[in-house]
C-alpha cells in the first residue's frame, strides 16, 4: 500500500482543478494547506491570511474568489476535502497499545 503521507502530493500533480491554476495560485493553495495543517487557517482574519501569504488585500480577495469558484474553500476559508487530502496519523500511544496486545497474545504464560 502506498504511504498515505504522499496522497496530497500525487493528487496535486494530477488534479485538473489544481493544475489549471497558475503557479502563483498553486503556491497560495499549498500555503493555505500549511496554515490549515498548523490549525491556524480557520482562526485567522483575512488581513492575517494576507500577511501569511505575503499578499495585499486585493490579492486576497482575488484568491478567495478563485478558490471559492474552484471549490477549494468555503466563504470562511475552510478547506474543502481536507480529510481526503490529509492523512491523519495514529498516535504512538495507540501503536504501543496494539504492539503490547499482540505481544501478550503470542507470549505463553510461565508456570
Amino acid at each position: 500500500m502506498a504511504n498515505p503521507w504522499f496522497r496530497m502530493y500525487s493528487e496535486f500533480a494530477n488534479d485538473p482543478k489544481v493544475q489549471m491554476l497558475d503557479e502563483v495560485m498553486q503556491r497560495r493553495y499549498v500555503m493555505l494547506m500549511c496554515l490549515r495543517c498548523s490549525n491556524d487557517l480557520e482562526t485567522l482574519h483575512e488581513t492575517e491570511i494576507a500577511w501569511a501569504l505575503r499578499i495585499d488585500a486585493a490579492a486576497v480577495a482575488e484568491t478567495k474568489a478563485i478558490f471559492l469558484a474552484k471549490g477549494f474553500i468555503d466563504d470562511r476559508w475552510k478547506l474543502l476535502n481536507w480529510d481526503k487530502r490529509q492523512f491523519v496519523s495514529d498516535t504512538s500511544t495507540a501503536r504501543v497499545a496494539r504492539h503490547r496486545e499482540a505481544k501478550k497474545a503470542t507470549t505463553k504464560p510461565k508456570h
